[in-house]
C-alpha cells in the first residue's frame, strides 16, 4: 500500500508538471517524455481488452515483458530471458529466465510464466499462424518451448506485444503504471521494486519518466506541432492526409519499413466473388501506381503478390500472369472476365468495401471507385468492422516467414480460400524437415495466388511524429519503438 501512495503522488506531480509544460512550451530537456497515440484511453487503461491496437501494444510492451522482446532497431533480445538456445534448427527453444518480480513481489518461476505464455498464445489465434507449440517449465528459470516442425523466424513472434506476460496485479516491467486523469504515467519498474524491498533509494531522474496519452489523430498532431508532446506513435494510410496540413518539418516524420500485407481479402460469399476469374480481375484492375500518387507516397513499394520476398519459400513467390502487362492491358482483360460473367448470370452486385475512418481511406475507396466503375461495377463503402466484401488487412508481419503471410489468407481467417492451399499449411506446420517445409510453403503460395482471394495493394504503411530531443528513437522495421530506448542512452 505504501508503494502504491508513493507512486500516486509521484503521479499527481507529473500531473501538475505536464499541466506546467504545456503553458511554457514543452519546457527543457529535463523532463518526462511525451507519448501521444491515435487511439483512445480506454486502450491505455485496459490493454489486454485492446491488445491490437497501438496503444494498447505499447502498453504491453511497457510493463509485462515476453520472454523476449524488439529492440530499438527491431532485433530480438533478451527480456524475462536472460538467455536462450534454439535446437533441432529451430524446433526447440530453452529459455533461462531472469531473476525478476511479479508487481506484487512475488518472485518469477517458470511454471507460472508457462501457464500464462500458453494462456496469452491459445488468446491470440489470429498472430500464431496455426502454430501450437508445447510449453513446459523444466525448472524454477528453465522452460521449454517445443514445435512441430523448425522454425528459426519463431522467435520473432515470442518478441510480438501481444504475447507480454502478466497476472492480474500486472507485469515484470520495464515500467510500472497508473492510470490519472485519462493519462497514463510510467516510471522504471526496477526501481520501484528496489525501493519497495527496501533497497538503497535512487532519485528517479524526470527523463526515466513516460507519460501516455491518446486522442484522435487531428489533435494529437497538434498537439506535437504546439510542443505538447515528444513523440506520436499510430500513424497509418488513413492519416497520411493530415501530414501536409500541419506545419510539420520533413524532419519530424519517420516511416517504419515495415514488411506485411496491405491490401484486401475477399470475403463476400456471392456467386459473382466466388469466381475466381471475377476474383482476378478485381485485382488487375487496381492501378497501384495511381493509388501511391493520389496517398501522396513516394518510393512505396506496391505488390501483386502476398508474399514480398523469398523468406524461406522453395523457389521466387509466384506472380498472376497480368503482373506484366500494361494497365491498359489489365483493364481489358479485367472487363473481359466481368463481361462473361454477366453473360452468364445478369447484373453484378454492388460490392461494399470495408474501410477504417480516415481521409487516406476516403482516397483510397475513390481510387477504386474509379478502377472499378471502368469494369461497370459499382461499390459502397462501409464501416471496418461492418458486413462486407471486401475488407482491408493492415497488418504488419508477425515473423519473417511465409507461414505468416499464407496462414493470415488461410480459410479459418474466413476469406475466400483454397482447400489445397490449406492442407498443404498443415504439412508445413508438421514438416520433417527444412527443404519439406519450403516445399510446402511454395505449394500453398503458388495456390493461394492463384485462388486470388486476396488483392495485395503494396507494404503497410507506418510513420511517428519525433521531435529533435529523442535521439535514440530509430525506424523499425517491427514497427515497434521501446520507450526505454528514446533518448540517447537507454534508461
Amino acid at each position: 500500500m505504501a508503494r502504491k501512495a508513493a507512486f500516486a503522488a509521484i503521479c499527481a506531480g507529473s500531473l501538475t508538471m505536464l499541466s506546467a509544460l504545456s503553458a511554457c512550451g514543452g519546457g527543457g530537456p529535463a523532463r518526462p517524455v511525451v507519448v501521444d497515440i491515435f487511439g483512445h484511453s480506454s486502450e491505455l487503461a485496459d490493454p489486454i481488452r485492446y491488445e491490437r491496437v497501438i496503444a494498447a501494444k505499447t502498453v504491453l510492451a511497457a510493463t509485462a515483458q515476453g520472454l523476449v522482446a524488439f529492440d530499438a532497431r527491431g532485433e530480438v533480445t533478451g527480456a524475462l530471458a536472460e538467455s536462450w538456445i534454439v535446437s533441432d534448427g529451430g524446433q526447440s527453444y530453452i529459455f533461462r529466465l531472469r531473476r525478476a518480480k511479479w508487481a506484487n513481489g512475488d518472485p518469477v518461476k517458470a511454471d507460472v510464466v508457462a501457464r500464462l505464455l500458453e494462456q496469452r498464445m491459445r488468446a491470440c489465434p489470429d498472430m500464431m499462424a496455426g502454430l501450437k507449440p508445447e510449453v513446459r517449465a523444466m525448472t524454477d528459470r528453465v522452460i521449454e518451448i517445443r514445435l512441430d516442425t523448425a522454425l528459426p523466424a519463431f522467435i520473432q513472434l515470442l518478441a510480438q506485444p501481444r504475447l507480454a506476460i502478466r497476472t492480474r496485479e500486472g507485469g515484470t516491467g520495464p515500467y510500472v503504471g497508473k492510470m490519472l486523469q485519462r493519462r497514463l504515467y510510467l516510471e522504471p519498474a526496477f526501481l520501484t521494486q528496489n525501493a519497495a524491498d527496501g533497497d538503497a533509494a535512487h532519485a528517479i531522474l524526470p527523463t526515466e519518466r513516460r507519460t501516455l496519452q491518446t486522442g484522435r489523430p487531428a489533435l494529437v498532431m497538434a498537439r506535437f506541432q504546439d510542443g505538447q508532446s515528444d513523440l506520436v506513435l499510430g500513424g497509418r494510410f488513413q492519416d497520411l492526409p493530415l501530414i501536409p496540413a500541419t506545419r510539420l518539418g520533413a524532419t519530424d516524420v519517420h516511416a517504419d519499413p515495415a514488411p506485411g500485407l496491405f491490401g484486401f481479402a475477399i470475403i463476400g460469399t456471392s456467386p459473382f466473388l466466388a469466381d475466381r476469374t471475377v476474383r482476378d480481375a478485381l485485382s488487375r484492375a487496381i492501378d497501384r501506381a495511381q493509388l501511391a500518387a493520389a496517398l501522396n507516397l513516394q518510393g512505396w513499394t506496391t505488390t501483386v503478390t502476398p508474399v514480398p520476398a523469398q523468406l524461406d519459400l522453395a523457389q521466387a513467390p509466384a506472380v498472376p500472369d497480368w503482373a506484366g502487362a500494361s494497365m491498359d492491358e489489365r483493364l481489358a482483360s479485367a472487363q473481359a472476365a466481368v463481361n462473361a460473367w454477366k453473360a452468364r448470370h445478369g447484373a453484378s452486385p454492388v460490392l461494399r468495401i470495408a474501410l477504417p475512418a480516415g481521409s487516406g481511406a476516403t482516397l483510397l475507396f475513390h481510387r477504386l471507385a474509379a478502377d472499378y466503375g471502368a469494369l461497370g461495377l459499382r461499390i459502397e463503402r462501409v464501416a471496418a468492422d461492418a458486413p462486407a466484401d471486401l475488407k482491408l488487412i493492415d497488418e504488419v508481419a508477425g515473423f519473417d516467414s511465409a507461414l505468416w503471410y499464407l496462414a493470415r489468407l488461410d480459410c479459418p481467417m474466413d476469406i475466400a480460400c483454397d482447400r489445397d492451399a490449406s492442407a498443404s499449411l498443415d504439412r508445413a506446420r508438421s514438416a520433417e524437415n527444412p527443404a519439406q517445409q519450403s516445399a510446402m510453403l511454395s505449394d500453398a503460395e503458388r495456390l493461394i495466388v492463384a485462388n486470388a482471394g486476396y488483392i495485395p495493394l503494396g507494404l503497410p504503411i507506418r510513420w511517428s511524429l519525433v521531435s529533435r530531443r529523442l535521439k535514440g528513437f530509430t525506424p523499425s522495421p517491427r514497427a515497434t519503438h521501446p520507450l526505454n530506448s528514446l533518448l540517447a542512452a537507454p534508461n
